[in-house]
């Protein structure tokens, strides 16, 4: 039971805004910060190693999976990666609901939209649909040399404290968004492993 309730967890507790437009999608999450414009790479805090053997390859990018973690296609994204052998705190909700920390990536048409009015809306509907959640003002920063935008956040679901974080990356007539998720507690052990994996995204096309 347990299991099934961890799945549904994964599918459901945060929500976070993956599309733009015509057919908003949703997906669930939490997560960091990434190397925002004028910081340096992550380069301490994290006790795994956030390269893996191959990068996943995908139509449009590679990215570098943390290693160990599990790849999977979940509603709405393109990869995920989950770390199913994370063990919570005995005995604390995030344990009684199977909660595994993730990475999740997701692609749209940007539809016209500029990267300010993309990250806007985001944070507008993540805002709408989780009221309790908190947000750090949005960052600058860059992935794979084109400009991005960091949304940082922290909601409280089911008795477990989350952090959430999305990149927003667009490139030509495309946006991706990679949201890493986590507890709060987690967050310090967490921190560099999300960075560097944000840090090894790479577009495939001009």
């Amino acid at each position: 039971m347990q299991q099934g309730i961890g799945k549904i967890i994964i599918i459901v507790i945060i929500v976070v805004v993956l599309a733009v437009g015509a057919g908003i999608g949703y997906w669930i999450g939490q997560g960091t910060k990434p190397s925002a414009e004028g910081r340096p790479l992550a380069t301490q805090g994290g006790n795994q190693d956030s390269k893996s053997e191959a990068p996943f390859v995908g139509d449009d990018f590679t990215i570098l999976p943390p290693a160990g973690w599990a790849q999977a296609h979940l509603p709405s994204t393109l990869v995920s990666f989950h770390n199913l052998k994370e063990v919570q705190p005995k005995g604390s909700e995030a344990e009684k609901i199977n909660f595994k920390s993730y990475m999740a990536v997701s692609s749209y048409s940007r539809n016209g939209k500029t990267l300010d009015e993309i990250a806007d809306l985001v944070k507008r509907q993540v805002a709408g649909v989780a009221p309790t959640i908190s947000f750090a003002p949005i960052t600058d920063g860059t992935i794979n040399g084109q400009p991005a935008k960091f949304i940082e956040a922290n909601v409280s679901m089911q008795g477990v404290d989350f952090k959430v974080m999305l990149a927003v990356a667009m490139k030509g007539d495309k946006y991706f968004t990679i949201s890493s998720n986590t507890t709060v507690e987690k967050w310090p052990e967490y921190r560099d492993i999300f960075y560097n994996v944000l840090n090894s995204f790479k577009f495939k096309y001009q």
